[in-house]
């Protein structure tokens, strides 16, 4: 019983880690910009392309503060799934250290 118990913290440590990895890489990975492509014609065009100028800006601003929101979750989530593991990993030192005295 105490085996199987043990193979269980093992793989819920593992399992943490590997949650916790997995948000610290999606920290690290912002979404792209929205960027206008050039069009060839400026003299008949020039009023659009500054009103999708000013609207990819605002699509950008907007993008920032979502890069800056789920980097913060994705720390959080990683931080809280790392210390869940170091959990699993002391209470599976904590069985063998109560196995081992009765």
């Amino acid at each position: 019983m105490s085996a199987v118990l043990y193979l269980l913290w093992l793989i819920l440590s593992g399992v943490f880690f590997a949650f916790g990895y997995m948000f610290m890489r999606q920290a690290q990975s912002p979404l792209r910009t929205f960027q206008v492509r050039q069009r060839g014609e400026a003299s008949k065009a020039a009023e659009v392309e500054k009103a999708m100028t000013e609207m990819a800006q605002e699509v950008n601003n907007y993008l920032d503060s979502i890069n800056s929101t789920n980097r913060n979750l994705n720390r959080t989530a990683a931080i809280a799934s790392f210390i869940c593991g170091l959990v699993a990993i002391v209470s599976l030192v904590i069985a063998f250290y109560q196995a081992s005295l009765g």
